[in-house]
């Protein structure tokens, strides 16, 4: 009994040291490396953690799911200013209202006519919309001008819905094109 117990504490002991061996040397060879957070890296480590904040049946989770790299591009232009200005790495604000901010940081191009496949964000108090904004993405635009939108939360959480808008609502102050 003793000499298995010896037998088993000596190959612990072996093993240990052969781990502690192992580690240390890796240790030994990574601690030249440094690493540099890039807009990119962030993205990568974070983007899971990042688009859950939009799943909650808002007009914002329509819209990441219906043009995912907007927001990709928006948060990578914000993460590189942050770390040009020296800051820590944030994503930004991303309520309907600030979509349009972000998208030009991130050289997306707006403006002010209707296009399909365009996001549409309406300002607070713009045809209804509340303090955060409203946005919708765009489905069609008719030979009239007119276009059709389809929004999640308008009015319900959580149900897409559809609405066909006149052009005259593209020129309004407080409505802007993501193309």
């Amino acid at each position: 009994m003793v000499r298995s117990l010896r037998r088993a504490l000596v190959l612990a002991l072996s093993l240990f040291a052969v781990l502690a061996a192992v580690t240390s040397s890796s240790l030994a060879r990574t601690s030249g490396l440094s690493w540099q957070p890039s807009p990119t890296r962030f993205w990568r480590a974070d983007s899971a953690a990042i688009t859950s904040l939009f799943h909650n049946g808002q007009c914002t989770m329509w819209a990441l799911e219906r043009r995912p790299g907007v927001v990709r591009r928006g948060v990578e232009a914000v993460v590189a200013r942050d770390l040009a200005d020296h800051r820590a790495e944030g994503m930004g604000d991303w309520d309907a209202r600030y979509w349009p901010h972000n998208a030009r940081l991130a050289h997306i191009a707006t403006g002010r006519v209707a296009r399909a496949r365009a996001l549409v964000v309406f300002q607070p108090g713009v045809l209804g919309a509340g303090a955060t904004g409203h946005i919708a993405y765009v489905q069609r635009v008719y030979p009239d001008g007119s276009f059709l939108v389809s929004e999640m939360h308008a009015p319900t959480l959580w149900r897409v819905t559809h609405q066909r808008l006149r052009a005259s609502v593209a020129r309004r102050p407080g409505v802007t094109f993501i193309y």
